[in-house]
């Protein structure tokens, strides 16, 4: 069994094409363009039930312009192929500081702060599987310095309460930072007042309605100590949910990983994630990865589910990621 899932990704290997990507620069003084690209060949087993597949699956070009030392604008166009309708506009926003000060605005279409989601591995982590929210048209107020970010946003979210139609949701998030030496640290919490909006949890409500509006939180912190990088981050609803699929349940996912980049092109990282009231029970693994170029990878990744329905899958995958 384990020679016929390593020969069926190798024959993904052999069929998948090579990237290439040449360093970014400035398109004028004060505009960049910059890029991502990222091809996988996997092979899974559920059960007994194998597929292999090969995917595009990441094609990002982001474009900032910096108009004046005050006002600046963000645009970021995502594919991600059986994921997005062909090309979709990711992020777009208009970015003002007044003066010298610390506060900004930000008002656009962006990814909502609940959750950091931090990973060395090629597959997204539970955490973000439960809670990553799709980009709204938003406005956020926040504050920041080298050390410390603080930001409340408000959007319209697709989950309302029945009978409504309103700017219903917001966000708050506080991340600090610091370093000491070798030694490193980032830390941070967030807040929705309607957890039943994220990508994972929005389909669960048939008509994008609710009776009642269910918050979330998140909590993360990540220690580095020279080439050594741990960790941690745990997200929940706060309350269980009262009706729609879910309903009774209040679902959590927590992510640990530890991540080496060797003193050489090579880097491994390990991870125990689970989820209480959602999909996955547990899931482990590990990613080796190996720097071929500046900005361009080839990473390898194991990785198993122990899913909620008590099915189990071993999934197999390399990636080649080039960066610019």
């Amino acid at each position: 069994m384990i020679m016929k899932k390593i020969f069926a990704l190798l024959a993904c290997i052999a069929v998948m094409p090579v990237l290439s990507a040449q360093a970014g620069q400035k398109i004028t003084e004060n505009i960049e363009l910059s890029g991502l690209v990222e091809a996988e060949a996997s092979y899974s087993d559920t059960d007994g039930d194998d597929a292999s597949d090969i995917v595009l699956a990441t094609l990002e070009l982001g474009l900032d312009a910096e108009i004046t030392d005050w006002f600046s604008a963000h645009v970021l166009l995502l594919y991600e192929e059986d994921e997005t309708d062909g090309i979709e506009v990711d992020e777009a926003f208009a970015s003002i500081t007044p003066g010298n000060s610390r506060i900004f605005v930000n008002a656009g279409r962006f990814a909502q702060s609940i959750g950091a989601f931090p990973s060395s591995m090629i597959t997204d982590p539970l955490t973000l599987e439960l809670g990553e929210t799709a980009q709204k048209s938003s406005v956020a107020l926040g504050w920041g310095n080298d050390s410390v970010e603080a930001l409340v946003s408000v959007y319209k979210g697709d989950i309302q309460k029945t009978g409504d139609d309103h700017v219903n949701t917001w966000v708050g998030a506080l991340n600090v930072n610091g370093e000491l030496d070798d030694l490193s640290i980032e830390a941070g919490v967030s807040y929705t007042n309607n957890f039943a909006d994220s990508d994972g949890l929005v389909d669960d409500f048939a008509g994008g309605e609710t009776d009642d509006l269910v918050s979330g939180y998140s909590g993360y912190v990540v220690v580095g100590l020279n080439a050594v990088q741990l960790s941690a981050e745990y997200m929940t609803a706060a309350d269980a949910f009262t009706d729609g699929d879910r309903a009774g349940s209040t679902p959590a996912a927590y992510n640990v990983e530890l991540a080496w980049d060797a003193p050489s092109p090579l880097a491994l990282a390990i991870r125990l994630g689970g989820g209480d009231e959602f999909d996955v029970d547990n899931q482990y693994g590990a990613t080796v990865s190996y720097d071929l170029y500046e900005g361009v990878a080839l990473g390898f990744e194991y990785l198993r589910n122990e899913n909620s329905d008590d099915s189990s899958e071993d999934i197999f995958t390399l990636q080649l990621a080039a960066g610019f």
